[in-house]
């Protein structure tokens, strides 16, 4: 699956990719999934949002998964080219990344231990793996799922990890031993998301058969099925304070709804493009979401969607979490997945910039051309 998805790569705009593997996002939503921690690295100067602050061009494939340590101190990204890369948040730290390669295929998904100092994984290869994010030391492989894995989040309280798959199911995994606890069937489709309640009492799941699920994380029972998309939630993320729920879909909108009930609080569907190119509090007009991540403050929301300018070209739109006020956006090349750093002052976003050229090295005619993780203002 990983060759056919580099060879379409090298084919298909970026939009026809997406739309062709409806089933298959490797835009992973475990970044919209909030820990709570604080930074310990110091805080830059604020500059305009979307200002680029570092490049990461260690991997060769496209960069799938990001995720920002609790500490503030590494991040964690995941490609195409089968493997976990660790490197420093803060350049001037000069961390020699450390790369992961017990995968054999492409890495969808991953996310920190709460104490940041192991990383889970997922892949196409049908596993999720835990490992030590400095040593590389193996902890343990899970292996239970019977298509990809799609999705992966550590809960809170640090004891369990939850996975998604390709395979409709949601599983529950013993951090410490990689032990099954049981597996959750309730979905008719691709499990494209999940995300922990911040009492890790609750999991919700999105998932290509256009409906959100909640289920109780400790026995694995369905509480509560959402139905307000119309089309493939691509990512879930609950709000800190545990009450609410805000889920992207391919049908272009962002969704906010009460974690209890299910009553809508508002639906983000954008704003005109044109009035946006001359006031920048108007927003813009998405496409399809890929991306939606609440802030550890509870305060904001970001969203990763594309933008009407080309099959190239994509957009972070952020807004006030209680009004929908739009605070800002920005437009980048191809964003295919983003998480907050920890003290909400900075995205670690992956980010893909093609050449016209095509075949395994088209790259080298342009040298800015290749699949990066970066770090820009929020």
């Amino acid at each position: 699956m990983q060759q056919q998805t580099h060879q379409l790569a090298n084919s298909l705009s970026r939009r026809s990719i997406l739309r062709l593997l409806a089933g298959f996002i490797v835009t992973m939503s475990l970044d919209g999934c909030v820990q709570s921690a604080s930074s310990s690295s110091a805080t830059p100067t604020p500059r305009p949002a979307g200002t680029v602050l570092s490049l990461y061009r260690g991997h060769k494939l496209r960069v799938t998964a990001v995720a920002w340590a609790p500490d503030g101190m590494y991040i964690a990204s995941g490609s195409l080219d089968k493997t976990v890369q660790i490197w420093a948040a803060n350049p001037s730290d000069h961390f020699h990344p450390f790369i992961y390669r017990g995968h054999d295929a492409g890495v969808n998904a991953l996310d920190w231990s709460p104490d940041s100092r192991r990383v889970v994984s997922g892949a196409s290869d049908k596993t999720v793996q835990i490992w030590d994010a400095l040593t590389g030391e193996h902890v343990t492989i899970c292996r239970g799922h019977t298509d990809s894995v799609m999705t992966v989040a550590w809960s809170h309280d640090g004891k369990y990890i939850a996975s998604g798959s390709a395979d409709g199911t949601v599983r529950l995994w013993d951090a410490a031993t990689g032990a099954q606890r049981y597996v959750y069937r309730g979905h008719t489709g691709s499990v494209n998301s999940v995300c922990w309640s911040p009492d890790s009492q609750r999991l919700v799941s999105g998932s290509s058969d256009k409906t959100v699920q909640i289920l109780d994380a400790t026995t694995g029972k369905h509480i509560f099925t959402y139905r307000g998309h119309t089309s493939t939630i691509s990512s879930v993320s609950w709000s800190p304070d545990g009450t609410r729920i805000a889920s992207g879909s391919w049908d272009k909108t962002v969704q906010v709804w009460n974690a209890a009930t299910g009553k809508v609080v508002y639906i983000y569907d954008g704003y005109n493009v044109k009035a946006a190119q001359t006031n920048d509090t108007a927003g813009v007009l998405p496409d399809l979401v890929f991306v939606v991540a609440w802030s550890h403050n509870g305060k904001r929301i970001a969203a990763v969607t594309q933008v009407y300018c080309g099959d190239n070209c994509g957009v972070v739109v952020v807004w006030d979490a209680d009004t929908e006020r739009n605070v800002t956006f920005y437009i980048d090349t191809p964003v295919f997945a983003l998480a907050w750093s920890p003290d909400d002052t900075r995205f670690v976003s992956s980010t893909d910039v093609t050449t016209q050229g095509t075949g395994p090295n088209a790259s080298e005619s342009d040298p800015e051309a290749g699949s990066y993780a970066q770090i820009t203002q929020a």
